[in-house]
């Protein structure tokens, strides 16, 4: 809690910092894996080697520029697949297709695709590949969903409708993408279907989602919160 307060404090008191750093793009994340983040040894053990080899990361963007070009309102998506478990830093990225949004002009989608290339220092496809699709990030009562397309449908639930297992849980893994604030939330039933990697990935039940922010100008790097902590009293953090 001393960890949040100074974070909420730090935030507050940010003042022209935060007025010079606002510019830099910044938003929401949402980070699914083909394996648990949350779990215990029993489970990692279990899913290893052969799990964990694909990855969708989805950035909605609430404001900033990039190479004078305003990102406010845009999202993009990657779906990954490689040979490695992708939950593990340092692993090879393997094959990737980026979903453009259909809504934005091509100037915007150049933009955010050179952006993606430049800040995730981690992705390096062997071969990458790109869609333009309509793009929703939303919210609702149940959690949120991501779509890309007929291609990428993915749907959460808070942590605590997740029943804890018999094998001491705990945060196994770190988001991929660098976030200011993150939590794990529950996959409620998502679908993936990707002809142009021949994968079809469905999931449900388990937890294996990240849900942050991202570019935000805060001291703290990754620091794991609750749901509620993460969205606030008035909802202002995501």
């Amino acid at each position: 809690m001393k960890k949040l307060t100074f974070l909420f404090s730090a935030l507050i008191g940010l003042g022209l910092h935060s007025a010079l750093a606002a510019d830099a793009p910044h938003g929401s994340i949402l980070e699914i894996h083909s394996c648990e983040v949350y779990a215990g040894p029993c489970v990692v053990s279990s899913e290893s080697p052969q799990e964990g080899r694909y990855m969708v990361r989805a950035w909605d963007f609430t404001g900033g520029s990039f190479n004078n070009t305003d990102l406010t309102g845009l999202k993009i998506a990657v779906l990954q697949s490689s040979s490695d478990n992708l939950a593990e830093s340092g692993s090879e990225s393997g094959n990737a297709i980026v979903y453009l949004p259909e809504s934005a002009t091509q100037t915007q989608r150049d933009t955010l695709l050179t952006w993606l290339k430049s800040s995730q220092s981690d992705f390096h496809p062997s071969h990458l590949q790109t869609r333009t699709v309509p793009l929703q990030f939303t919210k609702s009562e149940q959690g949120y969903e991501f779509t890309a397309g007929n291609y990428v449908d993915v749907k959460t639930a808070p942590l605590a409708q997740c029943k804890m297992g018999g094998c001491g849980e705990v945060l196994w893994y770190q988001p991929r993408t660098a976030t200011s604030l993150f939590t794990v939330v529950v996959n409620n039933g998502s679908k993936v279907t990707e002809p142009l990697l021949n994968l079809r990935w469905d999931a449900s039940g388990n937890r294996d989602i990240f849900l942050g922010r991202f570019g935000q100008p805060v001291p703290a790097k990754n620091l794991y919160v609750s749901l509620n902590e993460l969205c606030g009293p008035t909802q202002a953090l995501f």
